[in-house]
């Protein structure tokens, strides 16, 4: 099996406008998936300068502290007692509903495996149509317009 080639598109370049500048529909990217933790959150897009028809991006955010939350959550409260403690988290367990638990496990592990899946190694980390990465930046509309520039310098239209 081929390995997926990710292009890694540099994060280097400040932008001043914080809005996602006027394009046509084909320079937006189709799937964003961003990649964080709680220390480092997103700044959402700014999709003022587009059309509701040209937005159709679909973006997943996702979060690497999802799993521990869900550990302090079950651990909240527990005796010293192991025998105690184990009663109580399955007592947990049961109000909350295992297979919501495992629901939330899964989705929580989601970023993890994201990660793994492309073969990344730090974060925040932003995957643009599966195919271009840009690490370090947390605003997606500067992470958008810098896609679009790449795409644009990588069609020859660079100005």
């Amino acid at each position: 099996m081929s390995k997926l080639k990710i292009f890694v598109v540099s994060a280097a370049i400040v932008f001043v406008e914080l809005t996602i500048s006027s394009a046509s529909a084909d320079d937006l990217p189709q799937s964003i998936i961003a990649i964080t933790s709680n220390q480092r959150p997103f700044q959402p897009a700014d999709w003022n300068n587009t059309s509701p028809s040209e937005n159709n991006s679909e973006i997943t955010l996702l979060s690497l502290d999802a799993v521990q939350s869900i550990q302090e959550q079950l651990s909240e409260g527990l005796p010293n007692d192991e025998s105690l403690a184990r009663a109580l988290v399955q007592q947990k367990i049961a109000e909350l509903g295992r297979s919501k638990l495992e629901d939330e496990l899964r989705a929580a592990y989601l970023p993890l495996g994201t990660m793994m899946a492309y073969d990344l190694d730090r974060y925040p980390v932003i995957i643009f149509d599966k195919q271009a990465v840009i690490y370090g930046m947390t605003d997606l509309s500067l992470a958008i317009n810098r896609y679009r520039q790449w795409l644009k310098d990588k069609k020859g239209g660079g100005n």
